[in-house]
């Protein structure tokens, strides 16, 4: 699985430099116990989904032919549903319609 961050990267309360090492030591694969990414979903169905990063060590996940796209990075599974709750809003939640997808659209 080949990892990449979305330009609109969220954090909980992480210091450019911090994200910026993080950021290396996750395309590197280095164990690091208290991180959970917030990614688009691997399939077609979903809005979001949260990872503890350990998991994504895994063999599983390692041997998937897929990209996963980060969208946020947290130091907790409640910090990282924060920023859940944060994407979501500022994604325009209207009429029972989140445009996850289209917030996260990349100009090619």
């Amino acid at each position: 699985m080949d990892i990449r961050f979305h330009k609109k990267l969220y954090r909980d309360k992480i210091s450019e430099h911090r994200l910026s090492v993080l950021k290396k030591k996750i395309q590197k694969r280095t164990p690091k116990l208290n991180l959970f990414l917030v990614t688009l979903p691997l399939g077609r169905q979903g809005l979001l989904e949260v990872y503890w990063y350990p998991e994504l060590l895994q063999a599983y996940y390692r041997n998937l032919d897929c990209v996963l796209t980060v969208v946020g990075i947290a130091k907790s599974r409640q910090a990282a549903f924060e920023l859940v709750s944060k994407i979501v809003e500022d994604a325009g939640f209207t009429g029972g319609n989140i445009p996850i997808s289209e917030f996260f659209k990349e100009n090619t």
